[in-house]
């Protein structure tokens, strides 16, 4: 019996086992890329045990708008005592579907649509479980959450108006303190 007819005979059996793992993945891979809505619209916000939360209808940070590529990315922000942070959800750096979370400090006084937004690197660590985003950042004591945001931003290249190139193109959500 040659090799032809070995691939011939054993290939149903190969496509029969492999075929609901690759539906499996793409299922998988489809719900974490589709961007769902429910992932950013926010039910509540506070500080639990030192760290920023953020409560959300669907699942925290569990999809993006995979269409924007590395051209974008969807965000919680917290606007607090201490300034604005933000849980960043974003394209892996794989471009399997898995996405990438990353914190930064906002530097700009107000969140506004198309207003373009100055970030940098912070000491916080983004936690993302369930429905819940947290900030946690043990070197800052926060003591209030003002507002909260879920956004999200598109990047341009920089210019004169705007040096980091990054734009709030779309705001899902967003809840003031009482």
């Amino acid at each position: 019996m040659g090799y032809s007819s070995h691939v011939a005979l054993y290939l149903p059996l190969i496509l029969v086992t492999l075929l609901p793992i690759l539906i499996t993945h793409q299922a998988l891979y489809a719900t974490t890329t589709n961007l769902q809505e429910n992932d950013y619209v926010i039910k509540d916000f506070g500080i639990k045990n030192g760290n920023l939360f953020i409560t959300v209808e669907g699942t925290a940070g569990g999809s993006y708008d995979s269409s924007m590529g590395d051209a974008g990315y969807s965000a919680y922000l917290f606007d607090t005592d201490k300034g604005i942070f933000q849980v960043t959800v974003g394209e892996g750096i794989y471009n399997n579907g898995t996405p990438y979370y990353l914190t930064d400090e906002v530097e700009v006084n107000e969140i506004k649509l198309n207003e373009c937004l100055s970030t940098k690197e912070t000491p916080g660590a983004p936690n993302l479980y369930d429905n819940t985003v947290e900030y946690v950042d043990k070197s800052t004591n926060f003591s209030r959450v003002d507002k909260v945001y879920a956004i999200q931003v598109r990047l341009d290249d920089p210019d004169e108006n705007c040096e980091t190139g990054e734009h709030v193109d779309k705001i899902f959500s967003s809840q003031t303190s009482p």
